[in-house]
């Protein structure tokens, strides 16, 4: 069990903002290329930025009845997903539409390119269904209907050949090649939200009864974490796969899970928001981490030693994180619609 507490904040360095935009909505999805960021509006629309300059560079319609989910698969290929039916596949370079793919439920959750953008894997209600894009006009694989809601999906890192999902009762492994499942993890329980370590070695899954369930993939020898005070949908690897940061609280949870794992461990605890958590990400390559909360707080750690290094206030409640490629920057984007391009390179 966990002690999780939490306390007011501190006069800290502020976050520098290399630049900003206004977005009309709730901003429920960002994805981030060298050259570009999409953000998606939960209303629909779908705005590309130049990630340098903050110029718009196209504004794509989306979805009709609300957008979820946008990924990139190259700086011209951008996949979205949303609430009516389909994946549409632009090219925001010229600020069209190239494919609409029939989802097989109307509401579409997740969407997700396998490393290499071959394969596009999308979840939809109970299907999942997965797309070759050497001809992408029908679905390599379209699999029965699950037992449960597809809750979340991601590729292993490095591969193409294995994709993960999660729901109620466990993880399945899924291959672009094979009609059924090729591998299964049974728990008993709805599972929100699945990260894969950069290694490949290990999966968390992050839980609707506020607990982190943790498995070795060779061995599928698996730990249970509890003592969170709420459900868990906030996980982020660090580079080194040695790190998990973990939500479920105003407290950032931090586990090591090098040597023999985390197993009886005591965690790192980041203290500082005073709400709960909505957003954790690890740099791609590097050691900081951002998180950010209910109340709009935004903050940079340097988790292995617990380093709170800056702060800034965005005004409502943190939606998204995610960091350039680059690793120098890292873009935040709020419930009220403001995006922001923040520079961790000053602090």
């Amino acid at each position: 069990m966990l002690g999780l507490g939490s306390k007011s904040s501190t006069l800290r360095p502020a976050l520098q903002s290399l630049w900003q935009a206004n977005l009309a909505g709730h901003i429920i999805s960002l994805t981030t290329t060298r050259e570009a960021i999409a953000a998606a509006v939960a209303d629909g629309p779908i705005t590309v930025f130049d990630a340098n300059s903050g110029k718009r560079l196209a504004q794509l319609p989306g979805h009709s009845n609300g957008s979820s989910q946008v990924a990139w698969r190259n700086a011209e290929t951008l996949a979205s997903a949303g609430c009516d039916g389909h994946v549409r596949i632009y090219n925001p370079q010229l600020g069209t539409e190239t494919l609409t793919l029939e989802a097989g439920a109307d509401w579409v959750e997740r969407v997700a390119w396998s490393p290499s953008g071959q394969y596009l894997a999308c979840a939809a209600g109970r299907n999942l269904k997965i797309w070759d894009f050497d001809d992408p006009t029908h679905p390599t694989q379209s699999y029965p209907q699950q037992q449960s809601t597809i809750a979340d999906i991601a590729w292993k890192p490095g591969h193409d050949n294995i994709l993960a999902s999660c729901g109620y009762n466990g993880l399945a492994f899924w291959s672009p090649t094979s009609p059924e499942p090729i591998r299964k993890f049974d728990w008993k329980g709805s599972m929100l939200a699945l990260a894969w370590s950069p290694d490949g070695k290990y999966i968390a899954t992050g839980n609707q009864d506020s607990t982190i369930q943790f498995w070795n993939i060779e061995s599928a020898k698996e730990l249970h974490m509890s003592g969170y005070r709420a459900k868990i949908r906030e996980l982020s690897w660090d580079c080194t796969s040695r790190f998990l940061a973990t939500g479920g609280s105003a407290t950032a949870v931090v586990w090591d899970c090098s040597g023999k794992g985390p197993a009886g461990s005591t965690p790192r605890l980041l203290d500082f928001h005073s709400a709960l958590l909505t957003q954790l990400a690890f740099q791609h390559n590097g050691s900081l981490l951002a998180s950010g909360c209910n109340e709009g707080l935004l903050a940079l750690w340097r988790a292995h030693n617990e380093t709170l290094l800056a702060t800034t206030h965005l005004g409502s409640a943190i939606t998204q994180i995610s960091w350039a490629p680059s690793n120098r920057r890292f873009a935040a984007a709020t419930a009220s619609g403001l995006f922001t391009m923040i520079d961790a390179t000053a602090v």
